[in-house]
């Protein structure tokens, strides 16, 4: 029995990791890579193993840079299973439908400027016939229940708390007589994070697979996101500009609305600056998680019983139609815009920025992780230009990045997760260190290493390690 990693392997996009048992192959993740548009065409369009021999595909969650690669595998013959837990199942269908309207979209946008600029031309990775196929092919399985994904292996499912519905997968895997239990964190988790439970506790494992964004970088508490956004808000406000919020559609949409519904009840926000959720997806996914309330932590469910809904309040507006989209693109109205993407690689953020971003009073808040290469990381660096559907523009509005608001779990809380696995873990072998860059996987398999008690990796693509 193996394991090939096949992205998220030296960077933080387009997990993928393949497992080799019994002649059968699972593959935990299917995600996109995301970054230099042509260097994710390439990785995005080919994968390295044959979709066709796959027996399963199991998956930790609904984002993209995790899942959302599923219909490009039925597109290249993959017909087998695909496992994820209720609520994941749930929120894929509106993320995969929206990934492959808005890379049609996108697509015809970049491709009219490279026929006026003679350059050559990019197809759709896929489109909606294949996304309904793979959708027909998930399977829901409900966590803590133990199932077979392909003869000898089986995988039960444990919170995660990154996103609604997100989990750990635990992989208990037999070949002729020997047995295996590796430990995938899948996005692991921050503790006391708005609207979710917290993650639970992998142990008693032979391998552990962590990812590691933020290994080595600790995020501001919780508690301080809202004086910090409140300053961003006021400040805009006070120069009729706009805030601009590259958010994703599934979890850090919905933890703004949380944050801004109580700041809006305690009277903190301007209560003539509207909230404007433009992003289809988004509202799909708000609507989804106004049906799980049971998946909620205490604090949300009691604010919900309470009478405060933070999915609607005072001055929120959702945009349903270009029209409505356009219509906000007028200068010196203060507003809010929670737009997808989250790394501003495409959807209507990237018609706001457009708009916007050579304006001074406007400010692009930053409230999540800008990978390598993507738009997000070079405005998150404060370029002096930046390209926008193929034109460079020059970055003039304010850019502020929060690092309050972050799914991912922080150094210290990753360096402890790992320390329990090791200490309720002991015949743990094999840690993998996967999902992050460089500056910030190094560092902390260096921590890791340091304990002395098994061997540690940080797998580059296409690498293969015996389990």
């Amino acid at each position: 029995m193996n394991i090939t990693f096949h992205g998220a392997a030296g960077e933080v996009t387009g997990s993928q990791h393949l497992f080799e048992v019994n002649k059968h192959k699972v593959l935990v993740e299917c995600g996109l890579f995301q970054g230099r548009r042509e260097e994710a065409y390439n990785k995005n369009r080919h994968p390295e193993y044959k979709a066709e021999d796959l027996h399963a595909v199991v998956l930790s969650h609904a984002h993209l840079d995790h899942s959302g690669k599923l219909p490009r595998l039925a597109k290249l013959g993959f017909t087998g299973p695909v496992y994820a837990t209720p609520t994941t199942v749930e929120l894929c269908a509106p993320m995969l439908r929206d990934s492959a309207h808005v890379q049609q979209k996108d697509i015809e946008f970049v491709n009219k400027i490279h026929r006026r600029k003679h350059q050559p031309l990019f197809n759709v990775l896929y489109g909606l016939e294949e996304t309904e196929q793979i959708l027909k092919q998930f399977s829901s399985r409900p966590l803590h229940s133990r199932f077979e994904a392909a003869p000898g292996v089986a995988v039960t499912f444990l919170e995660a708390g990154h996103v609604l519905g997100s989990a750990q997968i635990l992989l208990e895997l037999e070949e002729r007589g020997k047995k295996r239990k590796i430990g995938f964190t899948g996005d692991l988790g921050r503790f006391n994070l708005p609207l979710l439970k917290d993650p639970e506790q992998l142990s008693d494992l032979d391998a552990l697979i962590i990812e590691s964004t933020y290994g080595n970088r600790e995020h501001d508490p919780v508690s301080e996101s809202g004086s910090e956004l409140v300053e961003v808000i006021q400040s805009a406000y006070q120069k009729r500009g706009k805030v601009l919020i590259p958010a994703f559609a599934l979890e850090r949409t919905q933890e703004l609305l949380y944050l801004l519904a109580g700041l809006r009840a305690s009277g903190k926000l301007p209560s003539d600056m509207p909230v404007y959720v433009d992003s289809p997806l988004a509202i799909k996914c708000t609507e989804i998680f106004s049906k799980h309330a049971a998946e909620y932590d205490d604090e949300t469910r009691a604010l919900i019983q309470s009478g405060t809904n933070p999915f609607d309040f005072p001055g929120l507006h959702y945009v349903h139609s270009v029209e409505e989209s356009m219509a906000l693109n007028v200068p010196g109205r203060p507003m809010i815009i929670i737009a997808a993407s989250g790394m501003m690689e495409a959807g209507r953020i990237l018609h706001h920025l457009k708009n916007n971003i050579e304006d001074s009073r406007n400010t692009i808040l930053i409230v999540s992780f800008q990978a390598e290469h993507t738009l997000g990381r070079r405005i998150a660096e404060r370029m002096p230009d930046v390209a926008i559907f193929g034109e460079r523009m020059p970055l003039r509005a304010r850019v502020k990045i929060l690092n309050t608001f972050s799914g991912h779990a922080g150094r210290s809380d990753l360096i402890k997760y790992a320390q329990t696995v090791v200490k309720n873990s002991p015949r743990l072998k094999k840690v993998f260190v996967v999902h992050g860059e460089e500056d910030q996987s190094l560092p902390f398999m260096k921590e890791l290493k340091s304990w002395n008690s098994f061997e540690c990796l940080y797998p580059r693509r296409g690498q293969s390690v015996e389990l």
